[in-house]
């Protein structure tokens, strides 16, 4: 048995600096494991020498990721290569909309642990309406009530827990179990944000699904992750 380890996530800043520090490439490209894993099925070379060819012939491996993906229909190459998103300043509402897409990863920022301040997204069609203030105004006083029950339900439970609030770890714990609650008043209008992990498959259904979307937030979200997975 040889197992190889063939690829890993990296941070696309560390791939950018690499970039500019050494002669220009075209193989810094997820293309090649696809397409190299493509061919696996009808050549009998072994995996990591398909991946040299794939590397070393990096626009004969991305027409050959085209017609085996979408004229022969073999879709599932296309999860060999996989792309990671930072999503900040999105609202609540899209957060729940984006992580419908069971079979992609996501990591969020948790209401159960970070105290929730004055982050307010405002949807275009709030902006369009003539309504905004209103709006405003009104998520405004909902976070004023969230930091209110925060502090009473905090005190409540600590006092409630006191034989555990000499344990920083518990003493966390039923902090934490105060935002939970408090939480509950929070409007979808809140900001949030997430990592995200999507193959590229994935990535095709997701922005298939959201082209028809009728929020102008996922419109948005829709056309900037095909932007920028469309430049790798």
């Amino acid at each position: 048995m040889h197992v190889i380890l063939a690829g890993y996530n990296v941070d696309r800043e560390v791939i950018e600096e690499l970039k500019k520090n050494s002669p220009s490439r075209e193989d810094v490209t997820p293309e090649t494991l696809s397409a190299s894993y493509a061919r696996i099925s009808r050549d009998p070379r072994p995996v990591n020498e398909l991946r040299a060819v794939a590397r070393a012939e990096v626009e004969k491996a991305r027409r050959s990721n085209q017609n085996i993906i979408f004229k022969m229909g073999h879709h599932s190459v296309a999860e060999h290569a996989v792309f990671n998103f930072d999503i900040i300043g999105v609202s609540r509402l899209a957060v729940e909309e984006i992580e419908k897409f069971r079979l992609c990863s996501y990591t969020e920022k948790s209401q159960r642990y970070i105290a929730l301040k004055d982050d307010l997204f405002i949807p275009e069609e709030i902006k369009n309406s003539g309504k905004q203030s209103v709006f405003v105004r009104t998520i405004k006083a909902q976070n004023s009530l969230y930091s209110k029950l925060y502090k009473k339900l905090r005190a409540y439970f600590l006092e409630k827990n006191k034989e555990a609030t000499s344990n920083s770890k518990k003493h966390s714990i039923l902090e934490g179990w105060a935002k939970e609650d408090a939480r509950y008043v929070v409007s979808l209008a809140t900001k949030g944000q997430l990592g995200m992990t999507v193959n590229a498959r994935n990535l095709e259904f997701l922005i298939r699904r959201f082209a028809s979307q009728k929020m102008a937030e996922l419109k948005e979200f829709n056309r900037k992750i095909y932007a920028l997975a469309k430049e790798v």
